[in-house]
């Protein structure tokens, strides 16, 4: 374990706190990219800057989610799923201190998830998103301390609970994960194809494309914090990315490729909505629905996928 980066997950956890957690979210994306493109210059920033203590979501991000859900015990915010206000808002220091400690406990968990349970169970630490799964663990954990909504919320109402998305929104978020799945899914058949064909740089991109479109889809939620009606879709481009990465560096078929990222892309769109439905529809706190489905659909990408289609790059 390196002890300077636990020591500097305090300061990155109260950090995003104070700046809100989507604001701390772009600066991990702008950092990804500046880093990928970056090429050897930029690599370790990947590790230290982008995920690791600093704006590392399972710090980051983390920490921000319970400064957000600490204020709203102590009415010092409105609503505990605001993860968009800076929490120099409330002008207290506990706010603050709360989000510091969990950026230490995220990476606590994260390095637990991937050098020790990685290591032991799956023999290498990248069996799953371990990033997005610890952001999940922690904001379970933040739920279960500091709210009384329970992991899954208080529904009052009078219907049956929908977990599951219906009609005009079902077919909404079927065509959101088909495009984005195209998209990133040509963009990596692209690049593989011209590192088949001695380019090693597009080679490097390719081996990088699913960080790429995660990095393009958090620099897009500035425009959240702008106040426009934007959704996230990381947690759609990254897996989809993964999967036609995978798929043509198994098969160099840039049309298979696309097809996996576009059946990846379906499913993770949908898939978040009912993490967003089951979590978040009734509750006082962020669970965060990208995260948890990142993390599901990235060990079928890492920890199945990838022993079907071995790679003949």
């Amino acid at each position: 374990m390196d002890f300077t980066m636990l020591i500097t997950a305090f300061g990155g956890g109260l950090l995003a706190a104070a700046i809100g957690g989507v604001p701390s979210f772009v600066f991990t994306g702008l950092t990804v990219i500046a880093a990928i493109f970056g090429g050897e210059a930029g690599a370790p920033m990947i590790s230290a800057l982008s995920f690791g203590s600093f704006f590392g979501p399972h710090v980051a991000f983390g920490g921000a989610v319970a400064g957000a859900a600490y204020a709203k015990s102590k009415n010092l915010l409105d609503d505990g799923q605001d993860i968009v206000t800076p929490l120099f808002k409330t002008g207290d220091a506990g706010v603050l201190l709360v989000g510091g400690v969990f950026g230490i406990i995220g990476f606590l968990i994260q390095y637990l998830l991937g050098a020790v349970l990685g290591g032991m169970v799956f023999s290498y630490a990248g069996w799953t998103d371990t990033v997005a799964l610890t952001v999940f663990i922690s904001d379970i954990l933040v739920r279960l301390i500091f709210t009384k909504s329970g992991l899954t919320g208080k529904y009052t109402g009078t219907e049956k609970r929908k977990y599951f998305p219906e009609g005009k929104r079902l077919s909404f978020l079927v065509m959101v994960g088909l495009g984005i799945g195209v998209a990133i899914g040509g963009l990596a058949a692209t690049l593989g194809q011209l590192g088949v064909a001695g380019s090693d740089e597009a080679l490097y991109l390719f081996n990088n494309i699913g960080s790429i479109g995660f990095g393009i889809a958090a620099v897009s939620l500035a425009f959240l914090c702008m106040g426009l009606p934007l959704e996230g879709y990381h947690h759609v481009i990254l897996p989809a990315g993964t999967t036609a990465m995978i798929v043509f560096a198994a098969t160099l078929n840039p049309f298979l490729a696309i097809l996996g990222g576009a059946v990846m892309g379906i499913i993770t769109s949908v898939w978040g909505e009912m993490m967003a439905l089951t979590f978040n529809s009734y509750a006082d706190s962020h669970i965060d629905p990208p995260a948890a489905t990142i993390w599901v659909w990235q060990l079928v990408n890492f920890s199945l996928l990838m022993m079907l289609l071995p790679s003949v790059l």
